[in-house]
């Protein structure tokens, strides 16, 4: 299985990127430079030069996805995929983006048009199977290497795109994919991102969530 990523090159695609490695897919860390994308896989190989990774622009990324993985701030979705929508017709697109903003010290839940950034995803690529997923998972934790203990709730409309991102969680140690309905309900998963950045620096922890009686 060869996994995009597009905007790779921040801490929550570099994750995801180890981890997938690690569990024996192929991934192509995109960005807008290539350059940046070669130095984020050189960082990875230092952990393990034998993982299956490769940089790439974001566009050719893109096209040698067969899952393509949106690790963009949401800042900069707009503008990043419309170019992408070609290449996205028909493969499954993953988002991971969180509509978030600091106020005061405190993060915030933006407003999103669409109703989530998911579903924005969906309108600025519509021949794509888009699901929401991973939202919830520390960045850091992912890089460290060690289990993770959480569930990715995962969310579509389409059900065999949504069973083949369960099944590409579950690869990585320690987390269970956990079917959350259709795509409007990652409106939910993105807020609960932002509760757990206020628990994390209230308990200075990565805290996940784990759902009970599943």
């Amino acid at each position: 299985m060869i996994v995009s990523f597009i905007g790779g090159t921040g801490e929550e695609g570099m994750g995801l990127a180890y981890r997938f490695a690690r569990a024996g897919c192929e991934c192509i860390i995109g960005s807008r430079s290539d350059e940046r994308a070669q130095a984020a896989v050189a960082e990875l190989r230092e952990k393990d030069p034998e993982l299956r990774l490769r940089g790439a622009t974001n566009t050719a990324a893109a096209e040698g996805g067969e899952i393509i993985v949106v690790t963009t701030p949401y800042s900069a979705q707009a503008d990043t995929l419309p170019p992408l929508a070609s290449a996205c017709a028909g493969k499954i697109v993953v988002s991971t983006v969180v509509p978030m903003t600091f106020a005061g010290g405190a993060a915030r839940l933006m407003a999103v048009p669409e109703g989530s950034a998911a579903q924005q995803e969906q309108a600025l690529v519509p021949g794509a199977r888009v699901v929401a997923a991973f939202q919830n998972l520390s960045a850091r934790k992912l890089l460290k290497g060690g289990p993770v203990d959480a569930d990715v709730v995962v969310c579509a409309d389409d059900a065999d795109a949504k069973r083949v991102v369960m099944d590409l969680a579950q690869m990585i140690e320690g987390v269970r994919g956990v079917d959350g309905g259709p795509l409007a309900n990652a409106q939910l998963v993105e807020g609960i991102t932002v509760l757990l950045v206020a628990i994390n620096r209230a308990y200075k922890t990565q805290a996940g969530i784990r759902i009970a009686g599943v």
